[in-house]
């Protein structure tokens, strides 16, 4: 079932109200949206694409949080807790997005009884996902949380499919993920992850093409995941690609290479 995002909970009217309120920006592959440690000024609301969210340590490392997509509003928790950015935000691939500061928001919600309460739905379905990131954490493997993460990302709603054939498919936005970054959204170790891929390709769960890891059996990655008797879901939708933007060894990966999660029709 998809989880309700912010824009589409919004009527019509609220919509062309909001986007008279705020600024439109466009981000390129890779842009920062905002910084972590900076002062929070203002909130986004994903038009068009997905970002990454992922916080720096003090020795200088980054743990990849989270995906956020289109629809979704970033940066809220932030404007109402701390004052500063908690995390950094970047695009992956070209963003679209309303900018509006958080007092002006506020002001908004508090003036729209409607969408205030799609603001109270959509901040809570963000509580119940990170819960039940935790509880998967809490209860399956690394291997069984990667199935459900792959399949999540090959679910998600609102994105058009990839390679257009015969009116079938369209152009799909590629997530460029290391092997390292799915292991940070899953709480593992990338070598669970590599791990779980190869033996995966080994039983034709997966399949890969030089370049492309397509998933060949769902029904199979499913019960991986433990999704048959009611795991765990983090967020049903439709297909996307995952590449790999690094050089990464391992027996999956001699060189730079790119992942496909492949739907079955």
């Amino acid at each position: 079932m998809h989880r309700p995002d912010f824009w589409g909970l919004l009527g019509e009217g609220d919509r062309k109200d909001l986007i008279a309120a705020a600024r439109s920006r466009v981000f390129p592959p890779g842009g920062i949206l905002c910084s972590q440690g900076e002062p929070t000024t203002h909130v986004f609301i994903l038009q068009s694409g997905w970002v990454k969210v992922f916080t720096d340590t003090p020795e200088g490392r980054k743990t990849l949080e989270a995906l956020r997509r289109e629809g979704e509003i970033v940066g809220e928790i932030a404007g109402q807790v701390t004052g500063y950015r908690t995390a950094t935000v970047q695009a992956l691939g070209t963003v679209h997005a309303l900018l509006i500061g958080t007092r002006q928001l506020g002001e908004f919600l508090d003036s729209r009884p409607v969408a205030a309460q799609a603001y109270r739905q959509a901040m809570a379905e963000v509580q119940q996902v990170a819960y039940e990131k935790q509880r998967s954490r809490d209860l399956l493997s690394g291997a069984q949380r990667l199935a459900g993460l792959l399949l999540d990302l090959t679910e998600q709603p609102g994105l058009p499919r990839p390679h257009a054939q015969a009116n079938r498919d369209v152009a799909a936005p590629q997530l460029l993920l290391s092997q390292e970054e799915l292991a940070s959204l899953i709480g593992a170790s990338r070598s669970t992850v590599t791990r779980a891929l190869q033996g995966w390709r080994s039983r034709h769960i997966i399949g890969t093409d030089q370049r492309r890891i397509q998933v060949l059996d769902r029904a199979r990655l499913e019960r991986i995941a433990d999704r048959d008797s009611g795991g765990p879901s983090l967020a049903p939708g439709k297909p996307v690609i995952l590449s790999k933007t690094l050089q990464e060894r391992g027996p999956l990966s001699r060189r730079k290479c790119e992942y496909n999660t492949h739907w079955i029709a």
